[in-house]
């Protein structure tokens, strides 16, 4: 009878274990570089940053590829409110 206790209590902490080591990875990937999470999609699209000015509101800086956007969103209408090139980084 002490087997079996013995082999559930072995199996719970195996997987509390796992469990630990899954929240571990998720927190921790991007310092350790890990592939993990969304990845770019070949379209070259990549959000900077948000700003939300209230309810369903905001203004958001979208790198598309060569280019920068400024776009502000609402609970019914999206518009472009600002773009330029971006400039070449030199080494």
């Amino acid at each position: 009878m002490m087997d079996i206790y013995l082999s559930i209590i072995k199996v719970f902490l195996f997987m509390l274990g796992i469990a630990a080591v899954i929240i571990f990875t998720a927190r921790y990937a991007g310092k350790l570089k890990l592939p993990l999470g969304t990845q770019d999609g070949g379209y070259g699209l990549k959000k900077m940053g948000s700003i939300y000015l209230g309810y369903r509101k905001f203004v958001t800086v979208v790198e598309v590829k060569d280019h920068v956007l400024v776009i502000g969103a609402g609970d019914k209408e999206i518009a472009l409110l600002a773009q330029w090139k971006k400039e070449e980084e030199q080494a």
